[in-house]
């Protein structure tokens, strides 16, 4: 049996591996939260900032994955704390991508000719704000391993499905009735799309938590909007 000195040190990894995962999803969501900002305003220094900044991320995600390694290698986990240290990876992962999309974002903005026109800009903020709040949610089920809370967050992005959907529709319009809005266009549905694609990311970091308190995979498909879709560039 190990004894009190290696129980502490081995909880003391575990806070840390929470706190940095933690760090993470907190950098992610204020880079995704620029990203879009500097997109309704059409900063574009703001959107370099975040192009910038993303390394950030990055190297908090090496550092989260080295040290659960170190965690691994150091001590005979038992099955749940083992179900936490591998979960902590998986979700740098998923969070690291959330900050990918918010640089592609600012990336797009960059390329905009034109202003967002109002009726564009308020669904793309309603989005963000969402995909905002849901990693709130589901960061705080994570905190307090809470399986119901992130079953919740599990189920409920339908509604941004059905918002990337008009956005899509409304784009599309948009390029029919007035060729020259195609480039700024063709750019926002990339933009579109990868919010939607966050949102998909939250709902994986929402199976992690699930699995990683109850040791049980979430079961049944989650209620989709079926969208024809660009393909990311």
């Amino acid at each position: 049996m190990p004894g009190k000195h290696t129980l502490e040190l081995f909880d003391h990894d575990l806070n840390l591996l929470r706190e940095e995962t933690l760090r993470l999803s907190t950098l992610a969501g204020e880079e995704l939260e620029a990203a879009v900002t500097a997109l309704l305003t059409g900063d574009r220094e703001r959107a370099q900032a975040v192009i910038d900044s993303d390394l950030n991320a990055d190297h908090l995600q090496e550092r989260i994955h080295r040290h659960m390694t170190v965690v691994l290698a150091r001590q005979h986990a038992m099955a749940d704390d083992l179900r936490e240290i591998l979960a902590a990876g998986r979700m740098a992962d998923y969070l690291e991508r959330l900050g990918d999309q918010a640089k592609k974002i600012a990336r797009r903005a960059q390329r905009l000719a034109a202003p967002v026109e109002p009726g564009i800009a308020e669904r793309l903020g309603w989005m963000k704000q969402r995909i905002r709040a849901t990693l709130d949610r589901v960061m705080d089920a994570y905190a307090r391993r809470d399986a119901e809370a992130a079953n919740v967050v599990w189920s409920s992005d339908v509604e941004l499905d059905q918002m990337y959907g008009e956005l899509f529709g409304r784009l599309l319009e948009r390029m029919r009735e007035d060729s020259s809005t195609i480039a700024d266009a063709v750019q926002l549905l990339f933009i579109a799309k990868g919010l939607e694609r966050a949102g998909d990311y939250l709902t994986s970091i929402a199976e992690e938590v699930y699995l990683m308190v109850t040791g049980i995979p979430l079961q049944g498909p989650r209620p989709r909007v079926d969208t024809t879709a660009p393909r990311d560039a």
